[in-house]
């Protein structure tokens, strides 16, 4: 499922105009990310948790050449499904 596809069904369960779920849509995410790039964890109750985490600078070796890089530390997403929501999907 895409986003169109997401505002699709959100319109034709709420009666709303696709316009407006993907308006709804388009502020959840933003919002996720703004929060995200603050530093904030997005708790969601029911469904999940983001949070962003910072991954260590390591050693790397190119397995062609057997040449050895530094991988710089990056920030990346991470989510953890709340209980509830994985019990739901299975």
């Amino acid at each position: 499922m895409n986003k169109q596809e997401l505002a699709a069904k959100i319109s034709e369960a709420k009666g709303i105009t696709k316009v407006e779920a993907t308006r709804v849509v388009d502020a959840v995410f933003e919002t996720i990310v703004e929060e995200l790039k603050a530093g904030e964890m997005v708790k969601i109750p029911g469904f999940g948790n983001f949070v962003v985490k910072t991954r260590k600078a390591r050693t790397a070796v190119i397995p062609l050449t057997n040449k050895k890089v530094i991988v710089p530390s990056y920030k990346t997403v991470g989510f953890k499904p709340a209980k509830s929501f994985k019990e739901q999907v299975k």
